[in-house]
């Protein structure tokens, strides 16, 4: 059988008549399976991987690595850990009329009123925090390369980190504020080689490595640590 390598990740790759998409088995022992139609090209291939990369990174931390038990859907209760740049911080509810989550002291704050509206506020909180920290990481990485991003937008990517759109724009997940910074960078510094080459080719690659030479050990980390980040 034919082998796919995309970065990472190698797939046996399994090819069909009668296929008419793509699509992607995660076995049991965590091997992947990439099923194609007849007659696609490279570049097909490595655009549906791409748009399923952290769902698969997902997959193979659920079967390898953790499981529901070591991380459980977070609830908005006292002493609740969230996850913030790579640390776990607990969660308090006080009595008080405040109607937004409140980071102090190594703390967050919430308002007892205010949990059914918690997930929201959070989100919210994580989406300002991402705002503030991400522009400064993707001037760095476009000033050594050479070029401008169009513009920078933080929102719900499903199973995505992050995107670069036709257009120019980088788009992130909210959730990526959770990460630590080493992973936070990988990401940015991935989605800007984008600017520049927008598949997962030999070429992109080796703009990634010029941003982060050791980008593999970052990626891998990224994808053994997927799931404690995206469980809110």
């Amino acid at each position: 059988m034919a082998i796919h390598q995309s970065g990472d990740l190698r797939f046996t790759v399994q090819t069909s008549t009668k296929r008419k998409s793509f699509g992607i088995t995660v076995d049991r022992d965590g091997s992947l399976i990439l099923h194609t139609p007849n007659n696609v090209v490279s570049d097909e291939i490595e655009a549906f991987i791409d748009e399923k990369r952290l769902w698969i990174y997902t997959k193979l931390a659920a079967k390898e690595f953790l499981n529901e038990q070591a991380h459980p859907e977070r609830r908005f209760i006292d002493g609740e850990g969230f996850c913030y740049l790579g640390r776990t911080y607990r969660l308090a509810l006080i009595d008080s009329r405040i109607q937004s989550v409140i980071f102090k002291s190594g703390r967050f704050y919430l308002a007892k009123s205010q949990q059914d509206s918690a997930r929201d506020l959070f989100i919210d909180w994580y989406r300002q925090k991402a705002l503030q920290r991400l522009p400064g990481m993707v001037s760095e990485f476009t000033s050594r390369l050479g070029i401008k991003a169009k513009g920078l937008k933080v929102m719900e990517l499903s199973n995505r980190w992050g995107s670069c759109s036709d257009s120019g724009v980088l788009n992130f997940h909210w959730k990526v504020i959770q990460l630590p910074q080493k992973l936070l960078r990988y990401i940015v510094a991935h989605e800007a080689a984008h600017l520049l080459e927008k598949h997962h080719s030999p070429e992109f690659w080796q703009i990634v490595e010029r941003l982060l030479p050791n980008y593999l050990e970052l990626q891998t980390e990224l994808g053994v640590d997927a799931l404690k980040y995206l469980r809110l």
